[in-house]
């Protein structure tokens, strides 16, 4: 068997490491009942380990064989009195030692007047124990409790070791224990009716053996424990207790001056009762939660909550019920912080439903949230067209503006060459001067690929100012392009031709487009074309493109023309 003194170290160092851990685990979630005092009532059977002990018996020498004393050893040690018959009776000096024969192995080793030391093992038969408490529920779990337990336990057996030999005997003897106990529990509340906990205490404890020896001792007292426990309503708890207990080892006097030193330790398994004055735990929000089961422990009062004690979300778009001021939003949209569908730029139709999403600020949209207003009709709203005047019926791209196919800056519905060569130097209608493929005019020769085969190109918007060869203002920004346009064209000679209406006599109209030439020319020239690569040519009202009975049909006449020669 270890060691007395090893076990007692053990249970006292694990007792006050427990109390540590239990101190740092305080913050443990809310305990099963509220904050409070209790009081409690355990029932325990109790299992008394062996007792190792010692029994110290004085010599006879110089001791009056009437001397009272040297005949109460074997009545009064450890409830031996039956043990006097099983030896022969007393002996020739009347003590213990004296009734030893020669039918005892050893005894004749033994001398009755010298002091004596016999290892003594007491064997116990189970028993109970019986206990009340009362204790200071924490919020957290923390239980700081008192305690009173009574132990009895009867003796079964008692074996002397006589130097050497044995001698085993029944007892009548009964070991009472009276226990009080400052403890220190802590029960680990996982939300459930079920609460296991787990501790340990320190006391002091009162023994007595009653019978034959009819002595008691008193010292220190340690315990570890555990249990769980099992609410029944809301102020009851039903447990299922464990307790190791252990004491300082007691002795015990004899009447002829010796004594006996025993251990106590006991296992003790059994069920409690205990009744919280403060019931079954606190509702802080009082959603009809408890605290302990309350997953969400601080809703506003009035709140719709779910078993949880969370706020009910009827439409599961993150915002509960009592927030939402949308409660019916259909699953998967996402809403803003009242519960409502999203709007991100404020046109009114939600995020989920809008079309067209950045809408600016107080453009009318219709049902899909694109803008209503479109003003030259071209598919695309105003706030996104960067060319809101397109004429209609031109194609346009998603920023509104007319589609240019070649990207030579010329939109396709005024570009004569739509399919110009990448990086080609066009004209303003759209064409280079060489390589290019020019939409052939009404009555225009065409080649095997349906393009024009008179390499001329009208200069639109090259106009004078009446009845003169001055040009516009307008007529001068265009010709810039036309310079630029033949000066990327080294090689490249062209005719100027002008080209009037039907209006004034032939001859005044055959000068005046001779005129008209001469001044393209003169202003070409002056943007670094060489004047040898022009050849200025009038034509008057000879060859019209379109009639002249109208003002529309003379506008299409009075024109200026480069015309490809080499």
């Amino acid at each position: 068997m270890p060691s007395r003194k090893v076990i007692g170290h053990t249970a006292k160092s694990f007792a006050f490491a427990s109390a540590a851990v239990l101190g740092a685990l305080f913050t443990h979630p809310a305990s099963a009942y509220e904050a409070g005092w209790y009081y409690g009532f355990d029932a325990y059977y109790t299992m008394t380990s062996d007792s190792d002990g010692n029994t110290f018996v004085p010599g006879t020498a110089g001791t009056p064989a009437t001397d009272p004393s040297r005949n109460c050893l074997l009545g009064d040690l450890l409830g031996l009195g039956s043990l006097i018959g099983s030896l022969g009776g007393t002996g020739p000096d009347g003590c213990l030692l004296g009734l030893l024969g020669p039918d005892i192995p050893g005894s004749e080793a033994i001398d009755p007047t010298a002091d004596q030391n016999f290892r003594t093992l007491v064997r116990f038969k189970d028993g109970f124990t019986g206990e009340m408490t009362v204790g200071y529920l924490f919020e957290g779990g923390l239980r700081p409790e008192f305690s009173l337990a009574y132990t009895e336990s009867d003796w079964d057996t008692v074996t002397l070791e006589l130097a050497g030999a044995s001698q085993t005997n029944s007892s009548s003897n009964s070991l009472r224990a009276l226990r009080f106990m400052g403890n220190l529990w802590y029960d680990l509340d996982f939300g459930g009716p079920v609460i296991p906990y787990v501790g340990a205490g320190l006391g002091y404890q009162n023994t007595q053996v009653s019978g034959d020896l009819d002595e008691n001792d008193g010292g220190l007292t340690y315990q570890l424990g555990a249990g769980v426990g099992v609410n029944i309503n809301e102020h009851m708890m039903l447990s299922l207790d464990y307790r190791f207990v252990t004491a300082d080892d007691p002795t015990f006097e004899t009447s002829d001056g010796g004594n006996v030193s025993t251990e106590y330790q006991s296992h003790n398994v059994g069920l409690g009762l205990r009744y919280f004055f403060g019931g079954a735990g606190l509702d802080s929000d009082g959603d009809g939660v408890r605290d302990r089961n309350d997953k969400c422990p601080n809703t506003p009062q009035g709140a719709a909550v779910d078993s949880r004690g969370c706020p009910l979300d009827t439409d599961s778009d993150g915002v509960p019920d009592y927030k939402d001021e949308c409660p019916n939003t259909p699953k998967g949209v996402a809403v803003g912080a009242n519960g409502c569908p999203l709007d991100s730029d404020g046109d009114g139709v939600p995020d989920s439903l809008d079309q067209c999403a950045g809408t600016p600020a107080g453009t009318q949209v219709g049902p899909d949230g694109c803008p209503l207003t479109d003003t030259d009709g071209d598919g695309v709203p105003d706030y996104k067209d960067k060319c809101p005047n397109t004429p209609q019926g031109v194609a346009v791209g998603a920023d509104g503006c007319p589609l240019d196919s070649d990207g030579d800056g010329v939109p396709d519905h005024m570009d004569e060459c739509p399919k110009s060569p990448p990086g080609a130097k066009v004209l303003p209608n759209g064409c280079a001067l060489t390589g290019d493929c020019r939409r052939p005019r009404p009555g225009e020769q065409v080649d095997e690929n349906g393009c024009a085969v008179d390499q001329s190109f009208i200069l639109r918007g090259v106009n004078f100012e009446f009845d003169s060869d001055r040009l516009t203002p307008e007529a001068r920004v265009i010709l810039n392009q036309v310079g630029a346009t033949l000066n990327a064209y080294k090689g490249v000679k062209v005719d100027v031709e002008g080209h009037t209406d039907n209006i004034g006599s032939d001859a005044y109209n055959l000068g005046l487009s001779e005129r008209r030439a001469n001044a393209v020319k003169t202003y070409l020239a002056g943007q670094g074309v060489d004047g040898d690569r022009m050849q200025p040519v009038g034509y008057g009202e000879s060859r019209p493109i379109v009639s002249n009975d109208d003002e529309a049909g003379r506008a299409e006449n009075r024109r200026v023309v480069l015309k490809v020669i080499e």
